[in-house]
Protein backbone atom coordinates (compact mmCIF):
# COMPACT_ATOMS: atom_id res chain seq x y z
CA UNK A 1 0.00 0.00 0.00
CA UNK A 2 1.19 3.60 -0.66
CA UNK A 3 2.65 5.10 2.22
CA UNK A 4 1.10 8.54 1.89
CA UNK A 5 -2.42 6.94 1.36
CA UNK A 6 -1.34 4.92 4.75
CA UNK A 7 -0.60 8.06 6.38
CA UNK A 8 -3.70 9.72 5.36
CA UNK A 9 -5.92 7.48 6.62
CA UNK A 10 -3.81 6.69 9.80
CA UNK A 11 -4.51 10.96 10.33
CA UNK A 12 -8.11 10.64 9.05
CA UNK A 13 -8.71 7.62 11.64
CA UNK A 14 -6.87 9.22 14.42
CA UNK A 15 -9.55 12.56 13.84
CA UNK A 16 -13.03 10.05 13.34
CA UNK A 17 -13.95 10.74 16.90
CA UNK A 18 -13.79 14.69 16.21
CA UNK A 19 -15.52 13.97 12.82
CA UNK A 20 -18.50 12.19 14.55
CA UNK A 21 -19.77 15.80 15.94
CA UNK A 22 -22.06 17.97 14.51
CA UNK A 23 -20.31 20.63 12.15
CA UNK A 24 -21.25 24.15 12.62
CA UNK A 25 -18.97 25.32 9.69
CA UNK A 26 -20.78 25.34 6.55
CA UNK A 27 -20.50 22.37 4.50
CA UNK A 28 -18.76 22.29 0.99
CA UNK A 29 -15.27 22.59 -0.45
CA UNK A 30 -12.88 24.69 1.93
CA UNK A 31 -9.89 26.52 0.16
CA UNK A 32 -7.93 24.78 -1.19
CA UNK A 33 -4.24 24.80 -0.07
CA UNK A 34 -1.33 26.49 -1.91
CA UNK A 35 2.23 25.67 -1.99
CA UNK A 36 3.59 27.69 0.75
CA UNK A 37 1.36 25.27 2.94
CA UNK A 38 3.52 22.05 1.72
CA UNK A 39 6.78 23.47 1.90
CA UNK A 40 7.27 23.11 5.28
CA UNK A 41 11.00 24.38 4.98
CA UNK A 42 10.00 26.77 2.43
CA UNK A 43 12.98 25.82 0.10
CA UNK A 44 11.13 26.18 -2.80
CA UNK A 45 10.54 22.11 -3.34
CA UNK A 46 8.31 19.51 -1.52
CA UNK A 47 9.84 16.73 -0.17
CA UNK A 48 7.60 13.29 -0.29
CA UNK A 49 7.99 13.66 4.18
CA UNK A 50 6.61 17.29 3.81
CA UNK A 51 4.05 16.56 1.20
CA UNK A 52 2.49 13.30 3.82
CA UNK A 53 3.15 15.56 6.95
CA UNK A 54 1.17 18.30 5.54
CA UNK A 55 -1.69 16.29 3.92
CA UNK A 56 -1.89 14.04 7.11
CA UNK A 57 -2.05 17.51 9.12
CA UNK A 58 -4.96 18.74 6.45
CA UNK A 59 -7.10 15.92 6.90
CA UNK A 60 -6.46 15.58 10.65
CA UNK A 61 -7.78 19.30 11.10
CA UNK A 62 -10.54 19.05 8.30
CA UNK A 63 -11.59 15.87 10.24
CA UNK A 64 -11.51 17.63 13.66
CA UNK A 65 -13.99 20.66 11.80
CA UNK A 66 -16.51 18.01 11.30
CA UNK A 67 -15.98 18.36 7.42
CA UNK A 68 -16.45 15.37 4.60
CA UNK A 69 -13.84 13.86 3.36
CA UNK A 70 -15.23 13.36 -0.11
CA UNK A 71 -12.78 12.09 -2.84
CA UNK A 72 -9.96 10.91 -0.30
CA UNK A 73 -9.36 7.41 -2.33
CA UNK A 74 -9.20 9.39 -5.02
CA UNK A 75 -6.37 11.46 -4.08
CA UNK A 76 -3.23 11.08 -6.21
CA UNK A 77 0.18 9.60 -4.22
CA UNK A 78 3.16 11.79 -3.99
CA UNK A 79 4.90 9.62 -6.86
CA UNK A 80 1.91 10.12 -9.42
CA UNK A 81 2.27 14.16 -8.90
CA UNK A 82 6.00 14.35 -8.91
CA UNK A 83 5.80 14.24 -12.79
CA UNK A 84 9.35 14.32 -13.41
CA UNK A 85 10.22 11.97 -11.22
CA UNK A 86 13.07 13.76 -9.43
CA UNK A 87 11.83 12.88 -5.85
CA UNK A 88 10.33 16.51 -4.65
CA UNK A 89 7.30 18.79 -5.93
CA UNK A 90 8.28 21.84 -7.97
CA UNK A 91 5.37 25.03 -8.13
CA UNK A 92 4.70 23.71 -11.38
CA UNK A 93 4.22 19.89 -10.34
CA UNK A 94 2.18 21.07 -7.58
CA UNK A 95 -0.22 23.54 -9.54
CA UNK A 96 -1.07 21.14 -11.31
CA UNK A 97 -1.90 18.58 -9.27
CA UNK A 98 -4.30 21.61 -7.27
CA UNK A 99 -5.98 22.42 -10.87
CA UNK A 100 -6.62 18.79 -11.46
CA UNK A 101 -7.89 18.07 -7.80
CA UNK A 102 -10.04 21.22 -8.02
CA UNK A 103 -11.58 20.07 -11.14
CA UNK A 104 -12.38 16.46 -9.90
CA UNK A 105 -13.43 17.43 -6.45
CA UNK A 106 -16.94 16.08 -5.56
CA UNK A 107 -19.43 19.12 -4.70
CA UNK A 108 -21.63 18.82 -1.60
CA UNK A 109 -25.17 17.70 -2.04
CA UNK A 110 -27.87 20.88 -2.65
CA UNK A 111 -29.78 21.55 0.13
Amino acid sequence: MKLSYMASLAALFIALPAAAQPSTRPMGPGPMPVFADFDGNGDGRITEQEFIDARSQRIAERASEGRAMRGLSQALDFKEIDTNGDGGLNREEFDANQSRHFQNRPMPPAR
